[in-house]
């Protein structure tokens, strides 16, 4: 086992911690809908070479592909944090039950 300043239960709980404020995240869309709702809101004009019908369709691509960008770096943070506590943690769990036979 790693040498720790924190207990087995502190680690747990702050691993706990960060997982609940990694999944809010995860599970918040709010903004991005509210913003691709304001650009279909928008008036456009059908007109040959409609650069506000452009601007809109740049402009939700890259909502989409913040968000997206988003989630690729939480799976990074997931996967660091599985990487980092999984042999502190989850070693702790597979000691506290009995073995089977």
């Amino acid at each position: 086992m790693v040498n720790s300043i924190f207990t087995i239960g502190e680690l747990k709980e702050s691993y706990r911690a960060v997982q609940r404020l990694l999944e809010q995240l995860q599970e918040d869309h709010s903004y991005m809908q509210k913003a691709l709702d304001y650009l279909e809101r928008m008036p456009s004009q059908q007109v040959p070479g409609d650069i506000a019908g452009q601007a809109k369709a740049t402009a939700a691509m890259e909502i989409v592909r913040s968000r997206e960008k988003t989630n690729q770096q939480l799976l990074a943070v997931y996967d660091k944090m599985y990487e980092d506590l999984r042999s502190v943690i989850f070693q702790s769990d597979v000691q506290d039950t009995p073995e089977e036979i």
